[in-house]
């Protein structure tokens, strides 16, 4: 499973990259805030695969319930939203749809490439 987040992460990196660097002389505050929107994208990858795994483990019965689970989720919620907290500061430089962008097309990948499929009734 993790190595399948990592497949959509070099994905999602591949696009936003691209993207950045064709808006580039269009537009430079698109550019940067798409860079902005990716720099902190790693380390919310390391806190959900272990919010998850901590989960997954409280779930199976080889963890007792864990208090750094709302904690986990806290510091996730943070560190999506500090890009965004940025842009609104620095509008000037940054643009803030650009920023919020990359922050979710990983997820929208991940949906569209290992979303379940729902079976007729």
């Amino acid at each position: 499973m993790i190595e399948e987040h990592r497949k959509v992460y070099r994905i999602s990196l591949a696009i936003v990259l691209a993207v950045a660097i064709l808006a580039l002389p269009a537009d430079r505050t698109i550019s940067y805030g798409l860079i902005l929107g990716i720099g902190l994208y790693p380390i919310y990858l390391l806190i959900l695969t272990r919010s998850v795994t901590v989960q997954l483990e409280t779930a199976a019965g080889r963890r007792s319930s864990s208090p750094a689970i709302p904690a986990l989720f806290l510091l996730r919620v943070a560190v999506l939203a500090a890009p965004l907290f940025v842009a609104a500061k620095l509008p000037q430089y940054f643009n803030i749809l650009a920023v919020f962008a990359p922050l979710f097309l990983n997820h929208i990948l991940t949906y569209i490439l290992y979303g379940r499929k729902e079976v007729a009734a």
